[in-house]
């Protein structure tokens, strides 16, 4: 009785406030003490085109609906048929059991939280998108769910259908690797966005219920709780959830839910899912990568609302390690398909050595042709870089996380928005014939594991709440592409914006005020880590900043803005090679291209006949002859780079051959056509590689 009129409380609390709560972001830290800036609203911005906006017209228009159509068939997802059954609405596939891998439920959730944006930010067209398949309404969908979540709070379909149906004795949490608290953490997420968009609080009352379920448990059951924080979603969660609702007890459970990690037993726990050791004993990134990052993002947020810093130090030095040793230059993480965790320990600690699946690895542990790099974990990454940034207003964040987006995460869905990578490799070629888990071309569905589609489209949906934050009098700018923004500036008031630009494609930004506060306010623009020295400049109304900018910071104006100010940057998006470590193997002697923030490739389809990857080499000195040329891939337009290169024609390999004598090779020159990474893997089964011998 006192958890139901807890629960009525909270809801007309949230219900009172849901005027306001619509106008709020994605990740509101505007109360967390901890944070140095908070997120525009939700729909504060709208791309005016661009590389960005294209990709959202995209999510809209084809990944969404297609999606659905994949969530939908009981014979590819079972997602939504699992709901259906759940909440006695339907028959299942013949045989009265739920289907598909356990976290069907929040990849489900994560496509439900990618229409809710989609539709807050273009209605009309993505109203009419889903009408095209068929699709109800978003207030059906939410009603389904509704029926199917048990009246404790507990939503897990495979075990709630087998309950009802008693087709055997399912318990929860029988199995730690069944994602209950995944599941429900992706509800959780979903809800405040729903909510914030629109006022309802249809989804809200199952998330409220399921953290009231899970706080009960960890008050009751803290070691099983604990053993089962598999993809620890519901941190991230159980904070929005404290944030939209300000309700004390979701506070505390989020710091409980990170201090009863440490009662996993010994004989329990690994690095496979960061429970070997209590996370503020945690200096690496280790295990798998999924896991470790939405951990690690759900301790930034923890951290954002108890400035807890014993949860900081960690989270500081897990983030050290994976820059400087466990990053691939795309921005991706989690680079073993298995590897043995911990690995090269001293013997008292073999005992613990555990297989670890798609795992960070060791330190400059970075293949190319067997990388793992799910696009969930990058996502994941981005995730936690982006609470860091939000955390502290550092540029390397910023940084890190634009490489992330456009180079980790962009890659994951093909451009017509209808297949998709699991894994993704930095190279591909056809002699390699290893038979490997997961295919080297994306495809349509991912049968036994549909967790990245859906990821990757939320995280595309969302993406133009990452482009500005705000703080008392001043407006951050991180991500550049064609916007417009209206927000309001705390302590200020109203400004509007619009951003007009090419870019990634050029360096040249201009930003428009179209209405601005009475009063001076701040404005500051990142530049990039990846300018050169001397290679940005920024002027406000004509007139050039009195300090030069410095890459790497973000650059400053305070003034009082007048309708029509323009401020204009200029980025130098010069192409450049950039080597790895010399401890990371697979990239030792060669080189990567990149410009400005995108990383480049080469294809096969690029190259002249008769002429294999793996017989292509760089020039560095002539770097100064690297030009752009307009290319065609797909439905879109990109910018292409020629660079002068040569081919050594090697003979055949023999079948069986392994080692054979070299001999000298006569270099021939050819022109090499790079392309962006993003877009690889859009014409056909080609051959593919991101790092070159240089010469």
């Amino acid at each position: 009785m006192v958890t139901t009129l807890r629960f009525v409380a909270v809801a007309f609390a949230v219900i009172a406030a849901s005027a306001h709560a619509a106008d709020t972001s994605l990740i509101d830290t505007s109360q967390s003490h901890n944070a140095a800036m908070r997120m525009v609203g939700l729909t504060d911005v709208h791309w005016q085109g661009g590389l960005l906006g294209e990709r959202f017209d995209a999510c809209r228009d084809s990944m969404i609906p297609y999606l659905w159509t994949v969530l939908r068939d009981p014979k590819e997802s079972h997602a939504w048929d699992n709901f259906l059954m759940a909440a006695g609405l339907g028959e299942g596939r013949g045989d009265d059991r739920p289907h598909g891998p356990p976290f069907n439920d929040g990849d489900f959730l994560k496509w439900l939280e990618a229409l809710i944006q989609a539709e807050a930010v273009s209605p009309k067209q993505t109203i009419a998108g889903m009408a095209a398949v068929h699709a109800p309404s978003v207030d059906e969908i939410i009603d389904v769910i509704r029926k199917a979540q048990r009246d404790d709070g507990y939503l897990h379909t495979p075990t709630i259908v087998r309950q009802r149906r008693k087709t055997d004795d399912s318990k929860e949490f029988a199995d730690r690797e069944h994602f209950e608290t995944y599941n429900m953490g992706h509800l959780m997420t979903t809800a405040c966005v729903h909510h914030r968009l629109t006022g309802k609080t249809s989804l809200l009352e199952c998330a409220l219920r399921s953290a009231d379920y899970l706080d009960r448990l960890s008050r009751e059951k803290p070691e099983e709780l604990a053993k089962n924080a598999i993809c620890p979603s519901h941190y991230m969660g159980v904070v929005e959830l404290f944030r939209l609702t300000r309700e004390p007890r979701y506070r505390d459970l989020a710091r409980r839910l990170i201090d009863i990690r440490s009662l996993v037993p010994p004989d329990v726990g690994s690095d496979h899912n960061q429970d070997r050791i209590p996370f503020r004993e945690s200096t690496e990134a280790v295990g798998h990568a999924v896991r470790a990052n939405y951990l690690y993002a759900g301790v930034a947020d923890v951290f954002a609302e108890d400035g807890d810093r014993t949860l900081l130090a960690p989270l500081l030095a897990i983030d050290r390690d994976i820059a400087s040793r466990k990053r691939y230059v795309t921005g991706m993480t989690g680079a073993l398909y298995d590897g043995a965790s911990p690995d090269g320990a001293p013997s008292k600690l073999h005992p613990s050595i555990k297989t670890v699946h798609q795992a960070y690895g060791r330190g400059y542990q970075l293949p190319n042709i067997t990388a793992y790099n799910e696009t969930c974990a990058t996502i994941g990454y981005g995730m936690w870089l982006w609470r860091m940034l939000l955390l502290t207003g550092e540029a390397r964040y910023a940084d890190l996380f634009e490489e992330t987006l456009y180079n980790g995460i962009l890659p994951g869905v093909s451009l017509d928005g209808r297949s998709y990578f699991y894994v993704n490799p930095l190279r591909k070629l056809h002699a390699f014939t290893v038979p490997m888990r997961w295919s080297r071309t994306r495809m349509p569905t991912i049968p036994s594991s549909f967790c990245c589609p859906p990821n990757v489209a939320r995280t595309i949906a969302e993406a133009h709440n990452y482009a500005y934050t705000l703080a008392p009098n001043t407006l951050w700018v991180h991500l550049y592409g064609a916007s417009s923004l209206d927000t309001t500036i705390p302590g200020s008031g109203r400004l509007r914006l619009r951003q007009e630009t090419d870019y990634p494609w050029s360096g040249t930004i201009a930003i428009v005020v179209e209405e601005a506060p009475a009063a001076p306010i701040t404005m500051r623009f990142r530049v990039p880590g990846w300018v050169r020295p001397g290679g940005a400049a920024l002027r406000a109304a004509g007139q050039p900043l009195a300090d030069a900018p410095r890459p790497g910071t973000y650059a400053t104006i305070t003034r009082r803005f007048e309708t029509g100010d323009r401020i204009e940057i200029d980025l130098e998006m010069e192409p450049t090679f950039v080597e790895a470590h010399p401890a990371v193997e697979e990239a030792f002697g060669q080189v990567a291209l990149r410009r400005g923030p995108l990383v480049y490739c080469l294809e096969s389809n690029d190259l002249p006949p008769d002429t294999r990857i793996s017989e292509v080499s760089v020039t560095l000195a002539d770097m100064g002859s690297i030009t752009t040329a307009p290319q065609k891939i797909g439905p879109v337009n990109v910018e292409a780079l020629v660079v002068p290169g040569v081919a050594l024609s090697r003979p055949a390999w023999e079948e069986g051959e392994l080692y054979r004598t070299a001999t000298p090779l006569a270099p021939r020159p050819i022109q090499l056509r790079f392309v962006p990474y993003y877009t690889w893997g859009n014409r056909g089964d080609t051959e593919m590689t991101v790092w070159l011998p240089a010469r």
